[in-house]
């Protein structure tokens, strides 16, 4: 998750739940306010809709009426009152305005016509009479307000119309009503929502004259205090607005329209409350969903908090743990500096005085020096070996190895202890292996040296086997079979383990620590291998280990390697400077290279060997690691740093410092070689040679 450690901080954590949160509730109040539209629309379209179709009905309505009394007008005017009378009770043409039918003179009095009765009526104190006689000559229906019906004291809504002679006189009236409720029947209520309604009002008076639902409160109101009047000043023929009724009281969006030929205004309101209801499960279900995705934020966030508690956890616990490694590590390279310092005189001074001329028992006495100092060194050897596996800081090289030489090799080393006891070593190669094959030929050997000399170790008669053989898969089968004691079968399980020995007087009569096969398990596995015994006891044993060693092409080989020479067989002394802060170590190395026929400078620090180096040309330079004023790697760099030829003198490492990680420092430093303390004198001598070759002598 490299690309998002920045969250990493609580803070930048909390930062993107909040931001989220308020994207989440952004988006939900824009959803809301996309909601309140579209239902606000909906309903805009809904109440224009319902306007029209009631525009349509009341003015298909209003129009029949008119014909009916505009016809009954004429005929009153050609034939009387009388014949007029007669014929709207023969033709019933009352029954065209579902209520009642009055013929009346210029004075107001006159006759009532309905399905019920035929008699006299005066109107004449009707305001819908006297408006018709003083609009006589403007020809037009006079719509009344709501009143109660004379004869039943129903609610009806009146109409009049006047009636003139040929010559333009009033002769008279002719006055109809119809059931108020006849104008509140074309719709259901679902059309217009609980709240709706649907309004016919005169334009000139401002008096409602009908009001959907039926039976709603309202007709014969008046209007005046209504927004529809300012409305209908700046848009006489149809238009939208919002308004809490003046009836009662409700919040609606009401669409109008006017009639062309009628003083009325239709107008339909859906109320605020039906129109937010319709949506109310869409926005209740947006909360909910909304809610559903912060709940999920937030558990993502606490969630996230308690990994980077955890993870801070871990990390500290990491800190430790690295902390404490490098604490071992540290403590590995002193304890490896400390222990093989004075091991180093231990071995040098044994080795220089059994080459000395000393008389039984001190010859004997040397002797006994030199094994115990070398039990101590392979001692040491194997616990900070077994230390760097437990601390990871194992190394493994890849390089060729030719696998004859390096099974010839261990086996010469292995050969003197066979020897010392009487046994046979034999050595089998099948034939089939590859002759170089890819691996760390440093810890091949270990392994295969350590297997070899455990069982000579366990062995008193007979001899020890080995057997190399191809495996499956590119891999090497290395196996080492003894007639020694053999083992028994519920013992092999603790051959493997560190510092494990068959039994408490094993180490004393035969040596060891337990470690040996602890180690050698370790590195076969570290190198991707297997190892195991076969064995009973009192019938010998057969280790093996295989180990994926690849062969390697011949292209890829590097030719004309130099190779070791046997010591001492230079064929001219040479120029050495030695920097060694420890006095013992300089009387060592000084009498080693005085053997060897050389002539030696000893300083103490790095700092006098870099003035030495200056000042004097040298054919080998041998330097210590760990000095005090100039550790020898600052001075490998100091000395690389000057003009040729002096910078380019052989510079070998001398220190106890036996890690991985030591001989990269020193090739980094600039330094040719390496050789480990306790000194092998084999090895420094042959070393010197080998790199002295590279430096012509001086004319």
């Amino acid at each position: 998750m490299r690309h998002v450690r920045w969250l990493h901080r609580r803070f930048n954590a909390w930062l993107l739940a909040l931001v989220l949160l308020g994207c989440v509730w952004t988006a939900y109040a824009v959803q809301v306010d996309a909601i309140r539209d579209r239902s606000l629309h909906d309903a805009a379209t809904k109440s224009t809709e319902i306007t029209a179709a009631y525009t349509r009905f009341v003015a298909g309505n209003l129009g029949l009426i008119d014909s009916v009394l505009r016809f009954i007008a004429v005929y009153d005017r050609e034939n009387g009152l009388e014949k007029t009378v007669a014929l709207v009770s023969q033709q019933r043409l009352f029954e065209a305005f579902h209520g009642n039918l009055v013929i009346l003179d210029s004075s107001g009095r006159g006759v009532l016509i309905n399905k019920n009765e035929t008699g006299p009526m005066s109107l004449a104190d009707r305001p819908y009479f006297q408006k018709a006689v003083a609009e006589a000559d403007t020809d037009k229906l006079v719509i009344g307000v709501p009143v109660a019906a004379r004869s039943n004291g129903v609610p009806v809504l009146p109409f009049a119309r006047a009636v003139r002679s040929l010559d333009g006189k009033l002769t008279g009236v002719i006055a109809a009503s119809i059931d108020v409720a006849f104008l509140q029947q074309p719709y259901d209520q679902a059309a217009l929502g609980p709240g709706g309604v649907a309004v016919m009002t005169g334009t000139e008076d401002h008096v409602i004259r009908a009001r959907i639902p039926e039976g709603s409160s309202g007709a014969g109101q008046t209007t005046s205090a209504s927004r529809l009047w300012a409305e209908l000043a700046k848009e006489p023929k149809a238009g939208s607005y919002w308004q809490i009724s003046t009836v009662d009281g409700t919040q609606r969006l009401y669409a109008y329209e006017t009639l062309a030929d009628f003083p009325v205004v239709i107008t339909a309101g859906v109320a605020l409350d039906d129109i937010i209801a319709e949506s109310a499960q869409l926005r209740s279900n947006l909360r909910y969903a909304a809610g559903g995705v912060s709940i999920v934020i937030l558990l993502l966030l606490f969630g996230w908090l308690q990994e980077l508690a955890s993870r801070r956890a871990l990390n500290a616990e990491t800190r430790r743990a690295d902390a404490a490694s490098r604490a071992k590590s540290d403590f590995l390279a002193s304890m490896s500096h400390e222990l093989r310092t004075p091991l180093n005189g231990l071995l040098g001074f044994a080795r220089l005085l059994r080459a000395a001329p000393l008389e039984d028992p001190h010859r004997r006495y040397v002797e006994l020096l030199n094994d115990a100092g070398k039990h101590l060194y392979a001692l040491i050897n194997d616990i900070l070996d077994f230390s760097k596996i437990e601390a990871g800081k194992m190394v493994f090289e890849e390089t060729a190895i030719e696998l004859r030489s390096l099974v010839d090799g261990a086996v010469a080393i292995a050969a003197p202890s066979a020897a010392d006891k009487r046994l046979t070593l034999d050595c089998q190669l099948d034939e089939r292996l590859d002759t170089f094959v890819r691996g760390d030929p440093n810890r091949v050997r270990q392994v295969l040296l350590n297997l070899i000399t455990n069982a000579i170790k366990f062995t008193a008669t007979g001899g020890v086997e080995i057997r190399v053989l191809p495996a499956e898969g590119a891999r090497v089968r290395f196996e080492i079979q003894d007639t020694g004691i053999g083992i028994a079968a519920e013992s092999q399980t603790k051959l493997f383990r560190r510092f494990e020995q068959l039994d408490p007087g094993t180490s004393r009569s035969h040596g060891g620590t337990g470690l040996g096969l602890a180690i050698s398990a370790s590195l076969v596995r570290l190198m991707a291998g297997d190892i195991g015994v076969v064995s009973r006891l009192g019938a010998g044993a057969t280790f093996w280990f295989e180990l994926p060693l690849p062969a390697v092409p011949h292209e890829e080989l590097s030719l004309g390697a130099a190779v070791d020479r046997p010591a001492g067989e230079n064929a001219r002394p040479l120029s050495i400077l030695v920097a060694e802060d420890v006095p013992m170590n300089q009387m060592l190395v000084q009498s080693l290279l005085d053997s060897l026929g050389h002539q030696c400078a000893i300083v103490e620090n790095g700092q006098q060997a870099v003035e030495a180096a200056a000042a004097s040309r040298y054919d080998v330079i041998l330097m210590d690691l760990q000095m005090p004023v100039m550790n020898g790697l600052d001075a490998a760099r100091a000395i690389r740093a000057f003009t040729a030829p002096a910078s380019l003198v052989p510079i070998i490492a001398l220190t106890a410092n036996a890690f991985a990680e030591d001989i990269a420092a020193c090739k980094e430093a600039g330094m040719n070689d390496f050789v480990p303390k306790p000194l092998d004198f084999d090895r420094l001598a042959a070393t010197i040679d080998r790199w002295a070759e590279m430096v012509p002598a001086e004319a």
